[in-house]
């Protein structure tokens, strides 16, 4: 998302409250890149390879979606989140604990890299961020553990009086602001049929046995050493 008004620039990484974030800023003139997506059906040969489902900060760059000067001058941020929670979250908003259990998911049908928004929601988070020298293209990065916290201090930075975060849960809203129809009538129809499952627990954590822990750290090995994440949490500030 970008805001030409608060000269900045949210880079959405899946499942680290990013829509909480989209919901609050909603208002405050900022251009979300994703209603631009049918522009690039006309832009010759660009015309079959539009921007992914959530920009990267590269992205911007690549697809042209703000220019240099504004994408280096403007204040850019991005939050980030424990890889292990990260993928339960992804599990559950996908409702996949209606069909089978956590380990099959990461095992037999976790996403294959592609352009699709599913792959997208399951992309190393330093890949939002990072260039491909390593370069980190973001000035600020705030932990989804310490949200409020870290989204004070940017709308300090911006000059936003106004810090309290609602906390949107996408998957069990009935609005239709922040989802497409089909979600919307999945959203009615898990609303209405709400009932308890084998495969839901209340901690990220319980849904791990050793070998599913293990997946989750080799997969997602380069976000831990940067972020410094660990299977209960975190071990220093980013």
């Amino acid at each position: 998302m970008i805001s030409h008004y608060y000269k900045c620039i949210f880079i959405h990484i899946p499942k680290t409250a990013g829509t909480s974030i989209r919901y609050f800023l909603s208002n405050k003139e900022l251009i979300d890149p994703e209603d631009h997506f049918s522009n690039f059906l006309q832009l010759g040969d660009k015309k079959f390879n539009p921007p992914p489902p959530h920009p990267r900060a590269v992205d911007f760059l690549d697809y042209e979606l703000v220019t240099k000067d504004i994408f280096y001058s403007y204040f850019k941020f991005a939050f980030v989140r424990n890889p292990w929670d990260r993928i339960v979250s992804e599990y559950k908003y996908r409702r996949y604990s209606n069909k089978y259990s956590f380990k099959t998911f990461l095992f037999h049908h976790f996403p294959e890299p592609s352009w699709s928004d599913d792959y997208c929601h399951v992309l190393p988070q330093n890949e939002f961020i990072y260039d491909n020298e390593g370069n980190l293209l973001v000035d600020f990065v705030g932990r989804y553990e310490n949200i409020k916290h870290d989204f004070k201090k940017i709308c300090e930075k911006l000059g936003i009086s106004n810090t309290d975060l609602p906390i949107k849960n996408k998957s069990l809203s009935l609005s239709r602001d922040h989802c497409g129809p089909i979600e919307y009538l999945k959203n009615i129809r898990d609303l209405i049929s709400i009932k308890v499952k084998k495969n839901n627990y209340s901690n990220y954590t319980e849904y791990y046995d050793n070998e599913s822990k293990e997946f989750v750290a080799k997969l997602y090995k380069k976000d831990i050493e940067i972020f410094k994440y660990n299977f209960e949490g975190y071990s220093d500030s980013t």
